[in-house]
């Protein structure tokens, strides 16, 4: 197997069709949005893309969960992502999900920069999603959970959730990947959460599915490894028959061990 077929999502998907998965992420999201309150496509900026959805609390002073979509920086959208929302806001929480710009066009600085502000964005609006700035997680699925990470490195967080995450980006400058985001070693290394401590003291929170390729499990062993050098606590929990696709679908259902684990992090 070379390096592409490594990094290459569909590969454990059945016939390599990820189409229904993404159809069931639409599906899901759309449902989400008309189940709970929401304001939606907040600007955080000026790019198109530069929005932000609000799923606000049931109360005052709930605990945040900010969410970063994946893609490989250069697909999908935080309107496939709203299904993360409900389980999290009957519990008590307020849930933000966050867009961003896409390769081509804005470098992985760029995107990272978007994001950040991102969060900024929502911690200053706070009180619209009825939420405590002070108690945040943020949480994304693959190169949603390093853009997860970066916020982590910037802004203080107490948990960290990264799904199927991407933690050491060099390897990803030898696969197709990069022929979109076109990362040069420094902008690897820059932007590599292996490589960016988070601040405070978090708890990190990660899975991957165990039908997923090797690689995304190496970069989860290597982070959780780097993570707790920095000597902040962290937890890995199975993802038993799935894959890089299915283990997302797990937010939308509130009794999954994921959820409750989120949950658990989120309300700590």
């Amino acid at each position: 197997m070379n390096l592409d077929e490594h990094y290459d999502t569909s590969r454990p998907v059945a016939d390599g069709n990820v189409a229904p998965y993404l159809e069931r992420f639409v599906e899901a999201s759309a449902s989400a949005r008309t189940a709970i309150e929401s304001d939606l496509g907040r600007r955080y900026g000026a790019h198109e893309r530069e929005t932000v959805d609000f799923f606000p609390a049931l109360r005052e002073g709930a605990p945040l969960f900010v969410w970063v979509h994946g893609g490989y920086w250069r697909r999908m959208s935080k309107d496939a992502f709203s299904f993360v929302a409900p389980p999290l806001v009957a519990a008590g929480a307020a849930v933000a999900v966050i867009n961003y710009p896409l390769a081509p066009g804005p470098t992985l600085d760029d995107i990272v920069g978007s994001v950040r502000r991102a969060h900024g964005y929502v911690l200053e609006h706070a009180a619209d999603l009825r939420a405590d700035a002070t108690s945040v997680v943020a949480g994304g699925h693959s190169v949603g959970a390093q853009l997860a990470a970066m916020i982590a490195a910037r802004y203080p967080c107490k948990g960290l959730v990264g799904l199927s995450g991407l933690y050491d980006l060099e390897p990803l400058r030898s696969t197709y990947v990069n022929d979109t985001i076109a990362m040069d070693p420094a902008t690897a290394l820059r932007n590599a959460p292996i490589h960016n401590p988070p601040l405070g003291n978090p708890t990190l929170l990660v899975s991957a599915g165990e039908r997923e390729q090797a690689a995304f499990h190496e970069q989860q062993r290597l982070y959780l490894e780097t993570w707790r050098a920095w000597g902040h606590p962290a937890r890995e929990l199975a993802a038993p028959d799935h894959d890089h696709f299915s283990i997302v679908l797990e937010l939308a259902r509130p009794e999954s061990p994921l959820t409750r684990a989120v949950a658990e992090l989120v309300f700590a």
